[in-house]
């Protein structure tokens, strides 16, 4: 007769009738005192120990319990004694915490402002739109300015681009600067920059006209004028602004051809052959193609005597100085082909408004 309690895992099997057979039932032997199995089934139990009683707290020493005693006393008798003391002041709570949340009102509004500077600093506006609007009117009246101020508004322009300190303002002066009549049209404001010999540098190529005499020496000019050199260059923050430059010089550019050198569909191999094929004598085009020209030594500044700075507003009414792209372009322009000959009186800067000069020739 087959046992009834196995093992798990040792089971037989048990006969049935029919001649089947059927495994036998799994039977796990009693508990035993002392033992308790795990909540997972293991072929291993685990004995658990049982838990040992609290151990007392050691006695401690009179002096250490009465330390640790809490202190006796009446409130009352305390706040009597304060009250006795001369150079005691009661805190007023409400004041501290009104003077606390003032603070607190202070330093979220200080981090609110330099967090707006931050954006305006990022976004490339650094002005609020009360000094966006100052400088707005001034730049309008700024190309009729003396010459004093004209050189004024260059330097702070110049200071905040480079960083520059006093000792670096070189030609920055109002002696460095040529202001402009601010009368007439653009070509008769350009003559008063050469009065004795403007014809002969701002239009030498021009064949006809004048006795034979006049003639002959502006072929023997040409010949002697260096390609790719002009006197004069007038510089507008666009393409669309330096060739309306050229619109107000009708003269000029019958005479002389005024050169474009600007990126409206004009390409950068087309310029370089025609500055080294032809001569100069009026350029007109936009900072960055003006340095880029100037580096790659197409463009030759030796002849140069002048430079036209447009100060026209924009559609969003900036100038060519509070544009981010334009300003760092000028600089740049400035300070490696210009700088050297501005500080030492070869060449003058000047300003003008085109959208006044346009106004007044209608």
């Amino acid at each position: 007769m087959a046992k009834q309690g196995y093992i798990r895992g040792f089971s037989k099997a048990k006969a049935r009738p029919g001649g089947k057979s059927k495994p036998a039932g799994k039977l796990r032997p009693p508990a035993k005192p002392g033992v308790q199995k795990p909540k997972r089934r293991h072929r291993k139990y685990q004995v658990i120990a049982p838990a040992e009683p609290a151990k007392a707290a050691p006695p401690q020493p009179a002096a250490v319990a009465a330390a640790a005693a809490p202190v006796g006393g009446d409130d009352d008798d305390f706040l009597d004694m304060l009250n006795t003391m001369e150079d005691y002041q009661p805190v007023d709570d409400a004041a501290l915490d009104s003077d606390t949340a003032a603070a607190q009102q202070g330093e979220v509004e200080e981090a609110a402002a330099g967090k707006k500077a931050k954006r305006r600093r990022n976004k490339g506006q650094a002005m609020t739109a009360m000094e966006f609007e100052a400088r707005r009117q001034m730049v309008k009246q700024i190309a009729e300015s003396p010459a004093e101020e004209q050189a004024n508004w260059l330097w702070g322009s110049y200071q905040r681009h480079a960083a520059a300190s006093a000792l670096e303002r070189g030609g920055l002066t109002a002696e460095g600067m040529a202001v402009l009549p601010p009368d007439g049209s653009l070509e008769e404001r350009l003559r008063t920059l050469r009065p004795s010999s403007w014809q002969q540098d701002f239009c030498s190529r021009s064949g006809g006209g004048g006795s034979q005499q006049q003639q002959q020496q502006q072929q023997q000019t040409q010949q002697t004028q260096q390609t790719g050199s002009p006197v004069l260059l007038l510089v507008s923050p666009s393409a669309v602004g330096a060739n309306g430059l050229i619109k107000l010089c009708p003269q000029f550019n019958r005479a002389c051809h005024i050169a474009k050198l600007f990126a409206k569909h004009i390409k950068v191999p087309e310029q370089v052959e025609l500055l080294r094929t032809q001569v100069v004598c009026i350029g007109a085009g936009t900072p960055n193609r003006l340095c880029k020209l100037a580096d790659d030594g197409a463009l030759q500044l030796d002849r140069l005597r002048h430079v036209v700075l447009d100060v026209q507003l924009d559609a969003k009414q900036r100038d060519v100085l509070a544009i981010p792209e334009t300003c760092r372009d000028w600089w740049e322009f400035y300070d490696r082909h210009l700088k050297q000959r501005v500080d030492s009186k070869q060449v003058q800067l000047s300003l003008v408004n085109s959208d006044h000069v346009a106004a007044a020739s209608l």
